[in-house]
């Protein structure tokens, strides 16, 4: 599938259960637990080839050299603990409990109930589905990342679930002109953090009558 064209509102996810990476907090406390993703893929369109997905990470002839791994699991999580997400989607009262393993694909899509096996009477979950590199000769590189939200309350299926893509600008990654290594690591932790706001932002949006 193209990843480009993608727009996803999940309504449900699904999934078998997953073990749980860090202590939970005390009894009866809301969580919000977070997962990170795993690497990075990657799609280009350039005036003569373009449009494979994951051609530059995978070093395809012909497209922009890409460092190996510029955003991995560690990373996210780092950045995704520092962002301090329970704040951001307005769960003030919730405990941030953070895993340090990405979820699989199948585990994120065929488990109706909570993904943890939590008993805390109020719980919600923040995961980061697919993380992008989107690579345009005219339009520049963003990072892309696909985040999935669901709240359960103190119910064991899903309140509310909302899932989508959201877009940071990489201004110093251009497909026009050579890298600059250095300045890398910063540019892609700049943007993966500012695409945790920006779902933030799309999450508190009121929802679209039908």
């Amino acid at each position: 599938m193209d990843a480009l064209g993608v727009i996803f509102i999940a309504a449900a996810m699904l999934a078998a259960p997953a073990a749980q990476d860090s202590v939970p907090p005390a009894d009866g406390a809301c969580e919000l637990h977070v997962w990170p993703g795993s690497g990075l893929g990657s799609v280009y369109h350039g005036w003569f080839h373009g449009g494979i997905v994951n051609g530059a990470v995978t070093g395809r002839d012909g497209y922009p050299q890409v460092p190996p791994n510029p955003i991995d699991t560690p990373v996210q999580r780092e950045l995704l603990e520092a962002a301090q997400p329970q704040r951001l989607l307005q769960l003030d009262g919730h405990k941030l409990v953070m895993h340090d393993e990405a979820l699989s694909s199948r585990v994120i899509r065929s488990t109706p109930g909570r993904i943890d096996p939590s008993a805390s009477t109020c719980y919600a979950e923040l995961i980061v589905d697919d993380v992008l590199l989107q690579q345009d000769w005219v339009n520049g590189s963003f990072l892309r990342v696909s985040f999935r939200y669901r709240d359960f309350g103190a119910g064991q299926t899903p309140s509310r679930a909302f899932g989508t893509w959201v877009k940071a600008p990489l201004a110093g990654f251009s497909p026009k002109r050579p890298l600059d290594a250095d300045k890398l690591p910063d540019e892609f932790r700049s943007a993966f953090t500012r695409n945790i706001s920006l779902f933030a932002d799309a999450l508190r949006k009121p929802a679209k009558k039908p």
